[in-house]
């Protein structure tokens, strides 16, 4: 069970003994979602789904359908959530694709930002705010701080990073290999060479989704083919 004194990386520790349970769940609800699929008209569609695993670990599975063709998903998100003083810190989880899989954290002062009243364009709270920024925002792309701010990669004894999304850049640090999301700024907030930084930055997430989508579409293909065996 995930507990507020454990640091990130022992969070991980625990998602990893508790991602066959996840598996296995989320098996289960396959065929519901299947026919939802069957009958939905407007394309892309995200449905979220709340579970409570047997390690009383908390999660919200996002499954993003872009046509009527269950296996056509454009992708699963899975968030572990923890429960703190003031909203969640949210742990960015896997049940495939380990190797293209990053370890992200985001606090929860990252979901403030993003709904800034001043903005006013999320009107949303807690979970509802949590799926709002899964649903709307890119995996992102990933570039060091030298790339955002002229120096080097590490600064003050951590390596920073940023990633582009849709409507932002989300900044953070790496520790233990992890990435840790500390907060969000819009484009037109950044100065100076952000400006240029983001705007590549940005530009690539399009290309990320395309690879993201031939490598998952090359997958189906392939169990396709082993089950074809099978039935020969």
């Amino acid at each position: 069970m995930i507990v507020p004194s454990m640091t990130h990386a022992e969070v991980y520790a625990e998602l990893d003994k508790d991602r066959e349970n996840v598996a296995r769940w989320f098996d289960h609800q396959s065929d519901t979602y299947r026919r939802k699929a069957l009958k939905t008209q407007k394309f892309p569609v995200t449905w979220w789904l709340d579970y409570t695993s047997p390690r009383k670990n908390r999660y919200l599975l996002g499954i993003t359908c872009t046509r009527r063709n269950y296996d056509r998903f454009h992708g699963l998100t899975v968030l572990a959530l923890r429960r703190e003083e003031r909203g969640y810190t949210v742990y960015l989880n896997y049940l495939g694709c380990k190797h293209l899989f990053r370890k992200m954290v985001f606090l929860q002062h990252v979901f403030d930002r993003y709904a800034d009243p001043e903005r006013g364009n999320v009107q949303k709270t807690g979970l509802d705010l949590i799926r709002h920024f899964a649903e709307n925002q890119s995996n992102g792309t990933f570039l060091d701080n030298q790339r955002l701010a002229g120096r080097s990669v590490r600064y003050n004894g951590r390596d920073h990073l940023f990633a582009a999304l849709n409507d932002g850049v989300i900044l953070g640090d790496v520790e233990d290999g992890i990435f840790i999301v500390r907060t969000f700024i819009t484009y037109e907030m950044a100065t100076g060479k952000q400006h240029e930084a983001f705007s590549e930055a940005k530009k690539d997430v399009n290309t990320m989704d395309e690879e993201l989508i031939y490598v998952r579409d090359s997958q189906i293909r392939k169990n396709r083919q082993r089950k074809n065996l099978i039935k020969i």
